[in-house]
C-alpha cells in the first residue's frame, strides 16, 4: 500500500553528521520554507542516530520539491486549529477547503490532483484508508505537531499507493530537552469554542544511552457554526449548528543504544464525537469516534556505509454513526443507531540505506502492509486486503559533473483482490550557480482501487473486482532562485506539471469501472518569500491547474486558479508580530458542473511575549476578517446546498512554557 518513512527531516540527527549536516543544511534554507521563519533543530541530545528519515529527506537533494510548516507558523493557526487549517494557510500550491471549519473533513488539491491523490503520513502511518482512500484529518489536534513536511510530485516509488500528486508526512512532537520541559495552552473563540492542551518532556540517561520520554493530552470542544445558509433548512432542522469534541492524548519514548542504535516507541489515542451536519430534517447525526495510532521502530548504523531500519505500525479506526431525523408532525426517525464502520490497517517496512565504491547510495526495501475494514452503513462484501512491495533506489555520483544529483528507482507492488503495479521514477537536481537550481521528476505512480470500489454491493453502487489499478505518468520541472532582492533575502520557485492518467477509475451509473482513454492534468505553481527588512516579510504564491476531460470523465473539485499572500511584522526584540493572508480560489466544479468558487478571504493575527523569558503569551488568530460568504463544497444539488466556510471568527490563546 505506501511505505512508513518517519519524516522527510528528522527531529533527531546523529553526532556524526559527514552526511546529515549537508542534508540539514539543504532542507532547511529559509527558500524552502513557506513562511518568514527558519526551522531550528539545535536542541536535540539523544545520542543514538536516526538512519530511518534519510532515505525521504534527500530527495530534496535530488530534484524533489520540498516544502516545511514549522512549530511557530502551526501555533500562528490559532488555538483550536486542526491540521486541515494549518495546511490551508502554510502550504504553498496546496488548496485546502475544509467542508465545515475545524476537525472537519475537508477538500484537498496539491499539483491539480484529486482529494485521494495525496498521500497523508501521521510519522510515517498512512492516514489514507483502504475502506475508502479518503484523507481523514479531522481529528489531528495540532498542538500535538512539530512540524510538517510536503513532498510535491508523484512518489510512488518510496511510497506506494496514492502517492500520485505528492506526500504529506505530519511530525508529531520529540522530546529535545534535558531538563523537565512543557508547556499548557488555553483557548476561547468567538462561538464559545474552548481548548486546552498539555505537554511535558524530558531526556534521561541510563544504562543503554539517552532515553527521550514525552506525553501530551488536548481537548477541544465548541458548538460551531451554522454551516448551511438560512434557506437552506426546513421547518422540520431541529440542529442547525456542527459541533465538535475532540480529546487526544498521546506518549513517545526513545531509547538510545550506544552511539549506533535506537529504538522508538509511540502511541495516540483520540476519542471525539463530530456532528455531522445535515440542511433537512436534521435532529442527530453524528460520527463518534476513537482512532489509535502505534508504532515501533528498530534503527541501526553498521559503520560508515550502511544502516537501516525495521518499522511496525497499526492504525485503528472505529465509529458509531448515527443519524435521526425530525418529521414535520413533531416525531422522529432513527434511520442509522450507533452502525459501525471502521477499518485497521498495519504493517512491516524494513529499508536499508548501502553507500557504494565512488559515492554511490543504493536504498532497498520492503513494505507489507495488512487492511480490514466494516461498513454496517454501505455494504461491502469483502472486507480483507493485503500489499506487498519491493523498492530499490540508486543515487548515483558523476567525477566529471559534480554539480548534477540524480537517482532512479523502481517498485512493484502487489495487492490481493487486484493487478500488481510497477513504477518507476528519475529525479534530478542541477547547481547552475550558487544562485540558481534547475530540479526535475519524471516517473509513473499508481493508485489501487480501494474496498468500496471492489467490493460494495448496495443497490445503487456495485463494486467490480476486476478493476485495475489507476495509472498515471508525471513530470514535474523546476527552477528555483536563493539571494537577494533590493538588500532583502528573496527566494522564488517555478514549478511546471503534468499527468497522464490511464485506466481511471469512476462510476459510470452505479457500476465502478475503469475508464477508456486519456486524462490529462498540467499546470503551473509560483511561489516566493521577500524578507525587505528585518522585521518585515512578504510571502505569495499561484497555481493555476487545467484538467481535460475524455469520453465525459471530469476530475472535480480542483481549482482552476488560487494565490495567496502573507505580509509579516516582528519587533526586533522578537517579543511581539503581527501578520495578514489573504487568499484567492477562482473557478471550483462540482461533480454536478456548479462552480462554487470565485472568492476570497483575509486572515490576521497577532502575538505578544508577556515577559522577558517569553515564557508567557498571548495570540490572536481573526479568521475571515471581512466575514465573507462562500461556499467549500456542495452538499446537495437539487435543491442546491452548500457547505459554508467558517464566518468570522477570532480565536484568542494563552500558552506558558517551563
Amino acid at each position: 500500500m505506501t511505505t512508513t518513512h518517519t519524516s522527510l527531516a528528522r527531529d533527531w540527527r546523529a553526532p556524526r553528521r559527514s552526511m546529515g549536516g549537508a542534508l540539514l543544511g539543504c532542507l532547511f534554507s529559509p527558500w524552502l520554507l513557506a513562511d518568514d521563519t527558519s526551522l531550528k533543530l539545535d536542541q536535540q541530545f539523544v545520542s543514538a542516530p536516526s538512519v530511518e528519515s534519510t532515505t525521504v529527506a534527500e530527495m530534496a537533494k535530488y530534484g524533489s520539491k520540498v516544502e516545511i510548516i514549522d512549530r511557530q507558523q502551526i501555533e500562528r493557526a490559532g488555538p483550536s486549529s486542526d491540521i486541515t487549517r494549518v495546511l490551508q494557510m502554510y502550504v504553498p500550491g496546496l488548496y485546502v477547503a475544509p467542508k465545515n471549519g475545524p476537525f472537519d473533513y475537508g477538500t484537498y488539491s496539491l499539483l491539480g490532483g484529486r482529494n485521494d491523490d495525496t498521500l497523508i503520513l501521521l510519522d510515517g502511518v498512512r492516514l489514507n484508508n483502504r475502506l475508502y482512500g479518503g484523507l481523514y484529518l479531522d481529528t489531528l489536534p495540532a498542538n500535538a505537531i512539530e512540524r510538517i513536511e510536503v513532498l510535491k510530485g508523484g512518489q510512488s516509488l518510496l511510497f506506494g499507493t496514492q502517492a500520485v500528486s505528492g506526500v504529506i508526512n505530519i511530525v508529531t512532537r520529540s522530546p529535545q530537552t534535558r531538563d523537565a520541559s512543557g508547556e499548557v495552552n488555553l483557548g476561547l473563540d468567538s462561538f464559545m469554542g474552548r481548548s486546552g492542551d498539555a505537554r511535558v518532556e524530558r531526556i534521561v540517561s541510563n544504562g543503554l544511552g539517552d532515553l527521550g520520554l514525552l506525553a501530551y493530552v488536548s481537548h477541544n470542544v465548541s458548538d460551531g457554526y451554522q454551516p448551511f445558509r438560512n434557506s437552506a433548512y426546513n421547518t422540520s432542522t431541529k440542529d442547525k449548528k456542527r459541533s465538535y469534541e475532540v480529546t487526544t492524548f498521546g506518549a513517545k519514548a526513545i531509547q538510545g543504544v550506544g552511539d549506533d542504535s535506537r529504538l522508538e516507541l509511540f502511541y495516540q489515542y483520540t476519542d471525539a464525537n463530530l456532528d455531522f451536519a445535515r440542511a433537512a430534517n436534521n435532529k442527530k447525526t453524528t460520527n463518534d469516534r476513537v482512532q489509535q495510532i502505534a508504532t515501533a521502530t528498530f534503527e541501526q548504523r553498521l559503520g560508515e556505509r550502511f544502516s537501516y531500519f525495521v518499522k511496525g505500525h497499526v492504525n485503528d479506526w472505529d465509529t458509531r454513526y448515527t443519524r435521526i431525523n425530525s418529521n414535520d408532525d413533531g416525531g422522529i426517525k432513527v434511520i442509522n443507531h450507533n452502525d459501525y464502520w471502521g477499518f485497521t490497517d498495519w504493517g512491516v517496512q524494513a529499508e536499508g540505506k548501502a553507500e557504494l565504491d565512488g559515492g554511490h547510495v543504493l536504498v532497498f526495501g520492503t513494505d507489507n502492509q495488512w487492511f480490514k475494514g466494516q461498513d454496517d452503513v454501505l455494504k461491502i462484501d469483502d472486507n480483507n486486503a493485503q500489499a506487498n512491495a519491493l523498492y530499490a533506489q540508486l543515487r548515483p555520483v558523476f567525477e566529471t559533473l559534480p554539480d548534477w544529483h540524480p537517482s532512479i528507482g523502481v517498485r512493484h507492488e502487489k495487492i490481493s483482490g487486484g493487478e500488481s503495479a510497477t513504477v518507476g521514477m528519475l529525479t534530478s537536481l542541477y547547481d547552475l550557480t550558487s544562485n540558481w537550481q534547475l530540479r526535475g521528476q519524471f516517473g509513473s505512480a499508481f493508485k489501487l482501487p480501494n474496498a468500496e470500489q471492489l467490493f460494495a454491493n448496495e443497490e445503487d453502487e456495485k463494486g467490480n473486482r476486476n478493476l485495475k489499478p489507476e495509472k498515471s505518468v508525471n513530470a514535474e520541472l523546476g527552477l528555483d532562485y536563493k539571494g537577494s532582492l533590493l538588500a532583502g533575502e528573496f527566494n522564488a520557485s517555478t514549478t511546471v506539471f503534468q499527468r497522464k492518467i490511464d485506466d481511471l477509475i469512476a462510476l459510470d451509473g452505479i457500476d465502478w469501472v475503469n475508464g477508456e482513454g486519456r486524462i490529462k492534468v498540467r499546470g503551473i505553481e509560483v511561489d516566493g518569500r521577500w524578507q525587505f527588512s528585518p522585521q518585515w516579510t512578504l510571502s505569495a504564491d499561484m497555481t493555476r491547474n487545467l484538467v481535460e476531460s475524455r469520453n465525459g470523465v471530469t476530475l472535480s473539485n480542483i481549482p482552476g486558479f488560487f494565490a495567496r499572500s502573507r505580509l509579516g511584522f516582528e519587533s526586533q526584540d522578537r517579543m511581539w508580530g503581527v501578520g495578514g493572508a489573504l487568499r484567492y480560489i477562482g473557478q471550483i466544479d462540482s461533480p454536478k458542473k456548479i462552480d462554487y468558487g470565485h472568492y476570497s478571504v483575509v486572515d490576521a493575527d497577532a502575538y505578544r511575549y508577556l515577559d522577558a523569558a517569553q515564557q508567557h503569551r498571548l495570540s490572536l488568530l481573526v479568521e475571515n476578517l471581512f466575514d465573507r460568504d462562500y461556499s467549500t463544497s456542495i452538499a446537495s444539488n437539487n435543491p442546491r446546498v452548500d457547505n459554508l466556510g467558517r464566518p468570522f471568527t477570532t480565536e484568542v490563546r494563552y500558552t506558558y512554557r517551563f
